[in-house]
């Protein structure tokens, strides 16, 4: 009986420590799934700005990497917003996930940046833009210069030529031979150093994209915006690119005292570029279920990759009452706002 007793304790152990493990265990898929709209009052403020009688919102889904009982509970809760997106989709070859967040918000930043710019520029306040170097998401760990270089790092030097842009690197490190040794200039926490990098042959993984050699990084522009007056933001535990949009507008009206939002509760997504043009960010059957549940009055949906029809299709599959606004660029929403009060 004392030996029945004690089998079936080590079976509960065994089954205990199985279901623990599956909480932890980190599969190569993500869930995504409807975030909310969530207003970005106290996010963006313009010093001396009008206060805002509305709401602008962001709207973000969730989006995380699954374990086993997330895996399950996407795969087969019925959910049709609720889906599982393969690793690779989402994150780099071999990026870890701090890098990853790195990434997202640098994507956030940049985002930040070409809003106050488009925004500024449309209330006639001349922004002015400054390339301030290129800054490091992440370092490929088998190429020589992962033991020198660091994500968050900012290259500002090559030797002695200044670099100011992704281009500016590349167009001098496609010139070099394969086993060149050089020095860059970098930024580490604000402090200046100087690191001895190599080119060597890039991984399959990367050499299978066209490109052979290099010194093996994922990088992207860092870039400062000026105004006046200033602007802040406060915006936490949210990455990615998709609040251009709504982050320009809000800053506009706060700009320009024409009391645009009249009151609405109004949301959108869409990358901003400098130009005012509105890009697709993916994802936009979600946003629009998680607008809908956040009592949203308009959306602004982008134009390009068909998200606008997407959006509309969505909206009207789940009954919502929103108005779905199509948008091209940042002028679009500014033109519907003056002219639907």
């Amino acid at each position: 009986m004392k030996k029945k007793t004690w089998a079936w304790r080590w079976v509960a152990l065994f089954l205990s420590i199985l279901l623990i493990a599956c909480y932890f265990i980190r599969l190569p898929y993500f869930v995504q799934s409807p975030g909310k709209a969530q207003s970005m009052a106290g996010m963006v403020k313009v010093s001396g700005g009008q206060k805002i009688h509305g709401t602008y919102s962001l709207v973000y889904i969730y989006l995380g990497q699954a374990n086993i009982y997330e895996y399950l509970w996407a795969r087969f809760d019925g959910n049709k917003y609720t889906t599982l997106v393969k690793q690779k989709a989402v994150m780099l070859p071999g990026q870890s996930e701090k890098d990853f967040n790195l990434v997202q918000n640098n994507y956030m930043k940049n985002a930040q940046q070409s809003a106050a710019y488009t925004a500024y520029k449309a209330a006639g306040l001349h922004p002015h833009v400054t390339a301030e170097g290129v800054l490091i998401l992440g370092v490929m760990p088998t190429m020589p210069s992962a033991k020198v270089l660091k994500s968050g790092d900012v290259i500002i030097g090559l030797n002695n030529h200044r670099i100011r842009t992704v281009n500016d690197l590349d167009w001098r490190v496609r010139k070099m031979k394969r086993g060149s040794h050089f020095y860059l200039s970098i930024l580490r926490q604000n402090q200046l150093q100087q690191v001895k990098v190599t080119i060597a042959k890039f991984p399959k993984s990367v050499a299978a994209s066209g490109k052979n050699q290099g010194i093996g990084i994922y990088q992207d522009n860092y870039f400062k915006t000026a105004v006046s007056p200033n602007v802040s933001f406060s915006i936490s535990n949210i990455g990615g690119p998709s609040a251009g949009l709504m982050m320009a507008i809000d800053i506009y009206d706060q700009l320009n005292h024409k009391d645009l939002a009249k009151g609405r509760k109004i949301a959108g997504t869409g990358t901003i570029d400098r130009n005012g043009n509105v890009g697709p960010i993916g994802g936009i059957e979600e946003k629009i279920v998680g607008a809908n549940q956040s009592g949203t009055d308009i959306f602004f949906a982008p134009v390009a990759d068909h998200e606008y029809r997407d959006a509309e299709k969505t909206a009207r599959a789940i009954g919502s009452s929103m108005k779905i606004v199509p948008v091209q660029t940042f002028q679009d929403a500014i033109n519907y706002l003056s002219k639907n009060h």
